[in-house]
């Protein structure tokens, strides 16, 4: 007798994982944040050819292989303190949802079971984008499991969560203003007024997970203003992140002068 084939689709599991999320503030935002930015993370960090978080369903995954070995490198810690510490709580709590009734409920409604959930196709996409599928079964799907996980509650261990004082941003941006200090680009010019005006990332040149070993003698002068896209690559650097130096060594695009410049 030939066997069934599975029929979970990546719509169903997004579905089941978004029900589960109902308590977090904004439920979308927290699912897309897993989708994208977690698989990003998993890709750089630890496996290039990370399928997406549809496609990958063991729980000891995330857990053990990727959760437990987030400390093993400055580079980790630095990706996951950057992220507020996002990207362990997103591990943490997809972990527990694979090992939930809400997750694993799925295989018992699945129509290798005899159920009539949707059939759609079983291929993850490449970016970790989700599947499509007609409003009414993807209403229905949403409808059987909210009734799935009504009541279910997951237990999230306390994380140690490094604090920040948002005055020393203030006082870096008063310093160097809203523009990147190494690329020079500043999200006004880019984006208008009224979308990129006061924006800017902040970026520690010594990293503050290491404070506990020895503190910045001027903790505004550790801090430097950089658009997205470099504070991203600054924490490329194969020993850890790169020096301001290094960093604007290794640009090579367009660069906007400095309307007042940080010494490297």
């Amino acid at each position: 007798m030939a066997t069934k084939k599975e029929t979970i689709t990546a719509e169903m599991i997004r579905q089941a994982y978004l029900a589960y999320s109902q308590r977090q503030p904004d439920p979308e935002a927290f699912v897309s944040f897993t989708e994208h930015e977690l698989t990003a993370f998993i890709r750089q960090y630890f496996d290039a050819g990370f399928p997406g978080i549809y496609a990958q369903r063991d729980h000891n995954y995330y857990e053990k292989e990727i959760r437990g070995h987030i400390a093993d490198t400055q580079e980790r810690r630095d990706a996951d303190m950057a992220s507020g510490n996002k990207l362990s709580l997103h591990l943490k709590i997809y972990s527990h949802f694979l090992e939930s009734k809400a997750f694993k409920s799925l295989a018992r409604q699945s129509p290798a079971s005899g159920s009539a959930l949707p059939k759609t196709s079983t291929a993850q996409p490449a970016s970790g984008e989700t599947s499509p599928t007609s409003a009414g079964n993807a209403a229905q799907t949403a409808a059987d499991i909210s009734q799935a996980t009504e009541g279910d509650s997951v237990r999230i261990e306390e994380l140690e969560i490094v604090r920040r004082n948002p005055q020393l941003r203030q006082a870096c941006i008063r310093k160097w203003g809203y523009q990147c200090q190494c690329c020079g680009m500043d999200f006004a010019s880019l984006y208008g007024e009224e979308l990129g005006k006061n924006f800017i990332e902040v970026h520690h040149l010594k990293p503050i997970s290491t404070y506990k070993d020895r503190r910045p003698e001027d903790y505004v002068d550790n801090l430097v203003p950089l658009c997205s896209n470099c504070h991203s690559m600054i924490h490329r650097g194969k020993g850890g992140p790169l020096t301001l130096r290094q960093l604007r060594e290794a640009y090579r695009g367009p660069k906007t002068p400095l309307r007042i410049c940080k010494e490297d």
